[in-house]
């Protein structure tokens, strides 16, 4: 069985030990970004089966990354996720929905429900690359 790579996106490195530690199985693979930038770097190099990625980042924003992400790999899975900033998450949300986000989560989220939608996702994934073989 191919190892599931789930890259998870956000400044906060506690966020990133939650949804890392939350997700963790033998069939997955985890890289980390901080930011919108590093994660393009990796984008660049490797491909990831699903994307997880805050909003309000240093350097290049969640907005950004999915923009840059929907470009290069416009079936690529992402799941956005933001507490909000300025203004209030749903309204970081709308826009990621808006712009192409697969699925959006509000923080704090339900990490029942974080875990059911990224097996969902995979299982999507698995069945498209099965369809193109």
């Amino acid at each position: 069985m191919k190892l599931k790579r789930i890259l998870i996106v956000d400044d906060e490195a506690a966020i990133r030990e939650l949804v890392r530690a939350v997700l963790d199985s033998e069939t997955r693979f985890f890289a980390e970004a901080a930011n919108g930038l590093d994660a393009q770097r990796l984008l660049d190099r490797e491909p990831f089966d699903l994307i997880i990625t805050d909003i309000i980042m240093p350097d290049c924003d969640g907005i950004e990354l999915l923009m840059a992400i929907r470009q290069k790999s416009p079936s690529a899975r992402i799941i956005v996720m933001s507490g909000g900033g300025r203004v209030r998450a749903e309204h970081y949300l709308d826009l990621a929905e808006k712009l192409g986000a697969t699925r959006i989560f509000e923080k704090p989220f339900n990490i029942t429900e974080l875990k059911q939608t990224v097996s969902d996702l995979l299982a999507e994934s698995a069945a498209g690359q099965q369809e193109n073989e």
